[in-house]
């Protein structure tokens, strides 16, 4: 009995320190990552801006389920499934898109891609995930994580974007 007591009191005392711990961190995670292309934002805004051109360069897209839902693919409110998640534009600028990212057993996440002039035919874009987090401390904690398990899945999305937007900017060179 005693040592029932001593193991209930313990497990409450880890509880409430790993909340403590957990609410000292902040309440959102945010993952980005970043890449050059060498082609003018036009080009880059092609593949970036429509959604449904991410199968071309989003990491397993290609072989994933893709469903169109919405008449359109890079207005407001467009919206598509991608596997598990429905992607809605919430805004789609010429110099970024910011699309809400829905998974049938995950939390919201907001995508932002940007787009900024290098020089005349060059391009950076940023791409970054955010995602708001609630007070349970294993949440909080494994937001460490979230680089680790997102981030090789989007450098290598955005190498694949920039082989894309490259071998097509080559190829409308030679046509013309």
């Amino acid at each position: 009995m005693r040592f029932a007591k001593l193991v209930v009191i313990s497990l409450a005392i880890l509880f409430v320190l790993l909340t403590i711990i957990g609410l000292l961190m902040p309440s959102s995670v945010t993952v980005g990552r970043s890449v050059e292309i060498d082609a003018p934002v036009s080009s880059v805004r092609f593949y970036t801006n429509d959604l449904s051109r991410w199968r071309l360069w989003l990491n397993g897209a290609d072989t994933a389920y893709y469903k169109q839902l919405t008449p359109g693919t890079s207005g407001e409110s467009s919206q598509i499934k991608l596997g598990s998640y429905n992607i809605t534009v919430i805004k789609n600028d010429p110099k970024y898109i910011i699309t809400l990212w829905q998974g049938e057993h995950t939390r919201e996440q907001v995508s932002r891609i940007e787009l900024y002039y290098n020089s005349a035919n060059s391009t950076a874009v940023n791409w970054s995930f955010e995602q708001q987090l609630k007070w349970y401390p294993w949440e909080r904690l494994t937001a460490m994580l979230h680089d680790k398990i997102f981030g090789p899945s989007m450098e290598a999305s955005l190498y694949k974007l920039k082989q894309v937007v490259e071998k097509r900017q080559i190829t409308s060179q030679i046509t013309e």
